[in-house]
């Protein structure tokens, strides 16, 4: 699998999850997990992961104390991602 397509695949699990998180009416994402969706299928739909404007947009609550385990591992897959995209595509 070239990195073009992992990245691909790495988006496709994290807006999997993030669509889990949101559709739990037990979590309050208070909006942030929708607006954060939007962004990254955006940012998939455009690739612009091959381009220098790689990061995205995470809720900044995300990873704070008292996350649910679903958002301490959504947040692991976006660290995850960036961390690949930063060794794969821009040679850090």
């Amino acid at each position: 699998m070239n990195p073009e397509e992992h990245i691909e695949q790495m988006l496709h699990t994290i807006i999997e999850n993030t669509q889990s998180i949101i559709n739990d009416q037990g979590k309050q994402s208070f909006g942030s997990l929708e607006y954060f969706l939007g962004h990254i299928l955006e940012y998939r739909d455009e690739k612009r992961f091959l381009t220098e404007d790689w990061q995205f947009r995470t809720p900044r609550w995300l990873g704070e104390y008292g996350n649910t385990a679903e958002e301490e591992e959504l947040l692991a897959d976006i660290y995850r991602l960036q961390a690949y995209i930063a060794e794969k595509l821009k040679g850090a």
